[in-house]
């Protein structure tokens, strides 16, 4: 019974580590047509809009809607404004694109995140198809300006930006949770209590 016990905990631990909270970020895929949620500065020029990824990479998809820089000559903010939880941590997740029809041409380009006051990511003259970036972020207020600056300063290159997401990860007052095993931690321990019921059922009978 106490192996039972034991091993019904930790499933029920490592289920509630492993689910994701909600996306702060409001249309963060861009696949609502409605934007109003999005503020945009960009005063280097008319380069920055939502529309669909066009680059032809080999990762590009024609008909998913996505956040582009094409040619601007300053850098420019994408910016929306999260309620968050001061001293918070949260999970901050986007896809990005340097891409570029002449790759013997140098790129002149940066892609910059700020998280309130704080910049959590800056990157430049880059060039790479569609990838995943993950942050690791602290809110320092109730309300947090979340902020991508992108700047492409030729038109054979792209920035691209798509799938911004906000996840809660654990609160200021939460100090148990970084001790906390991680989830494959967990799994093999439930698999070893399980090994030993089973064994123990084994020694019983015979």
């Amino acid at each position: 019974m106490k192996i039972r016990a034991a091993l019904t905990s930790i499933l029920l631990l490592t289920a509630s580590l492993a689910q994701a909270g909600p996306n702060l970020v409001l249309n963060g895929d861009f696949e609502n047509l409605d934007v109003s949620m999005w503020t945009l500065a960009s005063p280097g020029g008319g380069g920055q809009a939502f529309d669909v990824d066009v680059t032809g990479s080999p990762l590009a998809d024609g008909t998913n809607r996505v956040f582009g820089d094409l040619n601007t000559t300053e850098l420019g903010f994408l910016r929306q404004t999260i309620s968050t939880i001061a001293g918070a941590t949260y999970q901050l997740k986007f896809d990005l694109q340097r891409w570029t029809t002449d790759p013997q041409f140098p790129p002149d380009n940066q892609a910059q995140v700020k998280f309130g006051v704080t910049t959590v990511f800056n990157e430049s003259d880059l060039t790479g198809d569609w990838g995943t970036h993950t942050l690791i972020v602290t809110a320092l207020s109730a309300s947090t300006l979340l902020e991508f600056g992108n700047f492409n300063n030729d038109p054979i290159y792209w920035n691209q930006l798509d799938n911004i997401s906000l996840e809660f990860l654990r609160g200021p007052n939460d100090p148990g949770d970084p001790d906390l095993p991680e989830p494959a931690t967990l799994a093999l321990l439930a698999g070893g209590l399980v090994a030993l019921r089973f064994s123990r059922r084994r020694t019983t009978r015979s």
